[in-house]
């Protein structure tokens, strides 16, 4: 998936920046692409007779700065650079030469009305038409050995290595051996060194030992390259090992193929031949490739920070304004380094940063880099990046601090700012990098940044799982624009993800929406594993996938004066893990829902607390909390103050939340506040520049509606799981499968084998989500019991502990059972048709049981009880084996509907 972008040129845009700049008359250096380094660089243009005039080099103004330093203690040093392109062969490297002080800063920076350009790539030239609509262009230190790049820009865009398919995926055919412990797995690579393929995905291409391969976890992606080819057993195994077991997440896992020259089929994509130095190239709609600008990178860095704040060396007070640092590679010369992880941080960045103190990137854009944007790491305290284009990236925006904690306050990274940056357009090669990451660092600050178009989470603070000792507290994001996240790839993310011990962190002012997840996990404000004494107020979040609000699990967080709204899939307020201690205080928030689920997850415990929320729903559904009606919720005891109604927004169809003047939002002590100072500020075309974005439209899917259920398995084929249900228990010889050995109606039913050894005799087990709150639910089927099966099948609602409805169970012997006591003998071998019909809601008491052995007649038992007296909703469908055997049953023609 591509982002593309019709904007301002890049140039111009950076033009802009230069041009806001309140640099002083003079500088003391100047640098020029027309300058050089054997000059004093105190002129800005050469003179005259060309014996004098600006340096070359920011190495040759870096030397001098360096020896004029001295003499500058009560003002800036200033640096200016004029517009152009400065090849670096070599990042810049700052250290504590460059340092200036608080009242002397070294400043390096654009020429006013100017944009110069750092570049780490090379232009390649001496295009030639090639066969059929490719290009072509001689590379001769590929051929040499001495230069292979990753990426590819074409008139300032990235392109596309050449890849299959073109878009979406193909599916592994299998695991290299089953997965049949999934916990054992995880600690096992030969799990994660391949998989089996499908026919003719893999081949034995000429170039096998460049191709990618690129895999999709859940919150992850990983990336291989190819050891060895079985064509004989169709499996591949990798070079490196995938951080998951693959298949874990996802049966039939996703992936891609880069990097080989059959896969070059479409416009933009292109290939580089390693042995030939030949680069191959389909152009775009319109480009002219004998005029082109095409630039691959050299370089991994553009700028490092090398201070040593452990031995009180930091680089201080130097300033970048208004410069561009574009084209950077990410490291691919090892083909057995682990590429794999949470928000992609085995990354470096473009602009890489230790021991940097009060130090300043300002106006600056970091363009086309193959990694991180930029990285504050150890020792980095009191920075500050503003007002800067941070944008194309392989991977994230930018990093403050580091997965650890050093114990030497002084090694530690804190206080630093990110305020009033645009940042968008990453994950292209590593598809888990984040917008901004806050790893084990404190005292930051992240506010009035634009975030947008990442695969994974936009913001991240913490990196410890649990609750252990804090070693991220008092960060604050404050009026953040963040959006368009997922897009349908990754999984388990969030507008603002959070991990670990917290006190003093505010997430306060920022919208967030269009938060979409390729499965589960698609959320607004999340606090993962062991998120504490974070406080979430006045934001909104809109159309998240699975929920504005999630917390995993978590202590005594606060959840106040925000709106959450419009879930595709579930409730906006979810609480996943139920614990001892008190999880959350939700207060004064506005959760709207579409779905007639305000809330989602598990709330049996009560070990939250709930009060002056004002709930409403646009779906026409039954309200569900937890399974209950919301006066039956409140009389437990929950949601004390709170109310269902109309919030009366002005528009909330089209995104307008401001409250009407009557609000009933006002009763509960909601606070409205102004949404128009979230994001950028400043000049008006800066501010503006994020709606120049043109993306590729994801729409959310429609909230899901209760419907029917009619599943008779034809169109699965045989040796395949149903695919509108869930199975689970497929081990040790145990499986529910379609199968062609027997059928009800038609050619298919679904066949469930149990096997002896299991961990848990409910397995397996095959489930169906319904989600009827009134009305009759009717229920059909048709199951076949051959010799000591035990069948057995539920209703349940989704509370935990779960209620339980109509329970029915076919013993080895024949006996069918409810409630323990036997109706009737099922006899061995034939088809028997059973159908259920049960009241819901209030009304919820007994149902109604018809069978009918095949070729005789039906027999009907009124008055059944349901196995809990208070249930209620019906949310689970289950068909469950429970023998402890080798044995089979069937089942065929399901079919459930209400009657309202």
């Amino acid at each position: 998936m591509r982002l593309a972008a019709e904007m301002a040129s890049m140039a111009a845009m950076c033009l802009m920046l230069a041009s806001c700049l309140s640099a002083q008359e003079s500088a003391d250096l100047y640098v020029s692409p027309e300058g050089n380094d054997a000059w004093t660089g105190k002129l800005a243009a050469p003179n005259a007779d060309g014996t004098d005039g600006p340096l070359a080099t920011f190495d040759g103004a870096q030397d001098a700065a360096r020896a004029l330093r001295p003499d500058v203690t009560d003002r800036a040093l200033t640096v200016q650079f004029r517009g152009g392109v400065y090849s670096l062969d070599a990042p810049i490297v700052l250290t504590p030469e460059d340092s200036g002080t608080e009242n002397a800063p070294t400043v390096y920076a654009a020429y006013p009305g100017e944009q110069p350009v750092f570049s780490g790539g090379s232009e390649i030239g001496g295009w030639q038409k090639g066969e059929g609509e490719l290009w072509t262009a001689k590379v001769q230190e590929v051929e040499d050995g001495d230069w292979y790049f990753q990426q590819l820009f074409v008139n300032g865009e990235r392109r596309t290595r050449a890849r299959t398919p073109n878009d979406g995926y193909l599916r592994i055919a299998g695991t290299l051996k089953p997965l049949t412990d999934r916990a054992k797995a995880r600690g096992d690579s030969s799990y994660k060194l391949g998989f089996k393929y499908t026919p003719g995905d893999i081949e034995r291409w000429d170039n096998l030992d460049d191709v990618q391969i690129i895999l999709y976890h859940s919150w992850t992606a990983s990336l291989h390259w190819i050891k060895e080819l079985r064509e004989e057993t169709n499996e591949v195994l990798f070079t490196n090992r995938s951080g998951w077991p693959v298949g874990y997440w996802d049966r039939k896992e996703r992936y891609h193929l880069e990097n080989y020259f059959e896969a070059l089929d479409s416009p933009g994509e292109w290939y580089l031949n390693r042995e030939t130095g030949v680069l191959y190239y389909w152009p775009v709609e319109g480009e002219d490739m004998t005029a082109a600008h095409v630039v691959a990178p050299r370089i991994q860095h553009l700028v490092q920070f090398r201070g040593d704040s452990e031995i009180g060396l930091p680089v201080s007070y130097v300033t970048l304004n208004g410069l561009s640092f574009q084209h950077a590679e990410w490291d691919g010369s090892s083909k057995e380094t682990y590429l794999d992880g949470q928000a992609a941080v085995h990354l470096s960045a473009a602009v890489d940063a230790t021991g940097a103190r009060n130090c300043a990137i300002e106006r600056c854009e970091i363009a086309h880099v193959g990694e991180y944007a930029v990285i504050l790491g150890e020792g980095c305290q009191n920075n500050r990046i503003f007002h800067c284009h941070i944008h194309d990236m392989g991977g994230g925006g930018v990093r403050l601090g580091m997965t650890s904690l050093p114990p030497q306050e002084e090694r530690q990274s804190s206080h630093n700012t990110v305020d009033n940056c645009f940042i968008h357009d990453g994950g292209h090669v590593f598809r888990a990098g984040i917008g901004v990451w806050v790893g084990r660092s404190s005292y930051n600050t992240i506010s009035h940044n634009e975030i947008c178009d990442f695969y994974y989470s936009g913001c991240s603070v913490g990196w410890s799982w649990g609750y252990a000792p804090s070693t991220a507290n008092h960060n604050i994001f404050e009026y953040n624009h963040i959006h368009n996240l997922g897009k349908g790839v990754l999984s388990d993310m969030g507008g603002i993800y959070s991990l670990g011990l917290s006190p003093g962190t505010v997430e306060r002012f920022n919208l967030i929406h269009d938060v979409y997840s390729y499965s589960y996990g698609g959320w607004g404000l999340y606090t993962d594993e062991g998120s504490t004494g974070i406080v979430m107020e006045s934001n909104i979040c809109y159309n998240c996938k699975t929920g504005a609000f999630h917390q995993h699990y978590g202590r005594d967080n606060i959840i106040r004066n925000n709106i959450l709204a419009f879930s595709s899939h579930t409730g906006n307020l979810i609480r996943s893990r139920q614990e001892e201690h008190s999880s959350f205080t939700a207060e004064r928030n506005i959760v709207l829902s579409n779905t007639g689920m305000p809330i989602s997850g598990n709330w049996s415990n009560g070990n939250y607390t709930l009060r002056n929320n004002l709930y409403w729903d646009t779906s026409g559904e039954d309200f569900d909390f937890d399974g209950y009606a919301f006066e039956d919720w409140q009389e437990l005891g929950r949601d004390e103050g709170s109310i269902v109604a109309d919030p009366l927004f002005v528009d909330a169809e089209n995104h307008d939340f401001r409250l009407k003047e009557n609000s009933p939002a006002f009763k509960i002590g909601y606070q409205p506040f102004d949404i128009s100072s979230v994001g950028l500020y400043g000049e008006a075309e800066w501010v503006a520049a994020p709606k120049a974005v043109v993306r590729e439209v994801i729409d959310l899917p429609a909230p899901e509606k209760p419907k029917p259920i009619a599943d008779d398995f034809e169109d699965t084929p045989a040796g395949e799981q149903a695919t509108n249900c869930s199975t689970s228990g497929e081990e040790q010889g145990a499986s529910i499968r379609v199968t062609d050995e027997r059928a009800a109606g038609g050619k298919h039913s679904l066949k469930f084998t149990d096997a002896p050894g299991l961990e848990h005799n409910w397995q397996p087990h095959l489930v169906y989500r319904p989600r009827y709150s009134t009305g009759i639910a009717h229920l059909s089927f048709d199951v076949r019991v051959e010799p000591g099966a035990i069948f057995w099948q539920e209703w349940r609602d989704s509370q935990n502990p779960y209620q339980v409805g109509p329970s029915l169970r076919i013993e080895a012997t024949g006996a069918l059972k409810v409630g323990g006591k036997t109706l009737m003998t099922v006899p061995h071998g034939r088809w028997t048709h059973m159908q259920i019909d049960c009241r819901l809601g209030r009304s919820a008491e007994t149902w109604t049981l018809s069978v009918a052995v095949q070729d005789g007649p039906e027999q009907t038992f009124e008055g059944l009880a349901n196995g809990s007296p208070n249930w209620r909703r019906f949310r689970w469908l289950g068909f469950v084996s429970e023998a402890t055997e080798k044995t089979v049953f069937y089942i065929d023609n399901v079919k459930l509907e209400r009657e309202k």
